[in-house]
């Protein structure tokens, strides 16, 4: 596995069925999932995720998603299979983490986000950037093919319909964040946060990291509790053998590491910036607090479980507080609050995936 993954549905399987006279051929039997599946309807009253008191079950997200982002969910999960399979998919990850991350900021914010009307101007605004930016994409590759890229409403609608459906917990999650934390910052925090924070601009870090897999590769849901005992052995069974200074980091990250495509290079990872969108959140937060020559403790992602050592800080280019520098400064700003807000909110609630 890597740190970028493919949509991947489920494999089928076919059955061989026995000829006239012949012994009868062997059926081919599905293997058991190594990672945890959630089935509609029959699992629909089973845990997804815990937040605070709050128990979310499979029945919750399909509620929510067809209220707010798809009406025909439910309808589809029963008539198409190609439907159900999403529940296999490396949706369904992504679907729980932002269903659970909602839930986390509601109970923690809740106060904040009682204004229905901005809160939906905001959820709206993320969702009609985010589907902007997924058409100028799609334009492009069409470009890019020799085609004129050009769209029909009626084309414009339908991918409008499919992108909610598949995204819009995302852009959903994205407008809350924004709403509670929005770029209308005054000169003088942009100044304070500038001051407090000056490497976060024009700064990079270089790190390795070794990556063990508790996540199915294709999907990225949790594995079942067989393979999550495994990648627990695994994960001590590395940190053991890592030096207490550190210095055989890249030997261990070349024979251990299961991020396939670093691990030929140490786990090499270069010029992370502080918020990298290139990078988990959680992984780049972790560089950036490490010293030079570091190594962490166990970091989660929605790859893996990752331990990771900081090479180097370079400052590639150094920025002045000036006008120029104000729509840089505001955009770091927000991201900083919306991750100190989300983390908190985790934190607050307890939050736990369980998918």
């Amino acid at each position: 596995m890597t740190l970028l993954r493919a949509f991947v549905f489920p494999a089928l399987l076919g059955i061989c069925c026995a000829q006239d006279g012949a012994s009868p051929a062997p059926v081919l039997q599905a293997a058991a999932p190594h990672f945890v599946v959630r089935r509609w309807p029959e699992d629909k009253d089973l845990a997804i995720a815990v937040v605070g008191a709050r128990t979310l079950t499979l029945n919750d997200l399909i509620d929510h998603i067809q209220n707010r982002h798809y009406p025909r969910f439910r309808a589809d999960l029963e008539a198409f299979p190609t439907v159900r399979a999403m529940l296999q998919s490396d949706l369904m990850a992504a679907w729980v983490r932002q269903l659970a991350d909602i839930e986390a900021l509601r109970q923690t914010y809740g106060a904040e986000l009682a204004d229905d009307k901005k809160l939906e101007a905001a959820m709206s605004a993320a969702l009609k950037a985010r589907f902007q930016g997924h058409l100028d994409a799609w334009a492009g590759d069409e470009r890019q093919r020799g085609r004129s890229g050009e769209l029909s409403q009626d084309k414009v609608n339908r991918m409008l319909t499919q992108f909610q459906w598949h995204n819009g917990l995302g852009c959903e999650l994205q407008g809350m964040l924004d709403h509670l934390e929005g770029s209308e910052y005054s000169r003088q925090q942009l100044h304070g946060f500038f001051t407090a924070n000056p490497r976060y601009f024009g700064g990079q870090v270089t790190i390795q990291h070794i990556m063990v897999q508790h996540r199915d590769a294709g999907t990225g849901i949790l594995l079942n509790d067989e393979g999550i005992a495994r990648a627990n052995e695994r994960l001590a069974a590395i940190k053991a053998s890592i030096a207490p200074d550190g210095s055989n980091f890249e030997e261990v990250a070349r024979a251990r590491s299961e991020d396939t495509r670093t691990a030929r290079n140490g786990g090499l990872l270069k010029g992370l910036h502080r918020y990298d969108d290139r990078m988990p959140a959680a992984l780049c937060k972790a560089a950036w607090e490490l010293k030079d020559g570091e190594v962490s403790d166990v970091v989660e992602t929605q790859y893996g479980l990752h331990l990771v050592k900081r090479l180097e800080y370079t400052q590639n280019v150094f920025i002045l507080f000036t006008d120029d520098a104000m729509p840089t400064i505001k955009t770091v700003m927000q991201r900083a609050m919306q991750e100190r807000r989300l983390l908190e909110a985790r934190q607050k609630t307890g939050l736990r995936l369980m998918l």
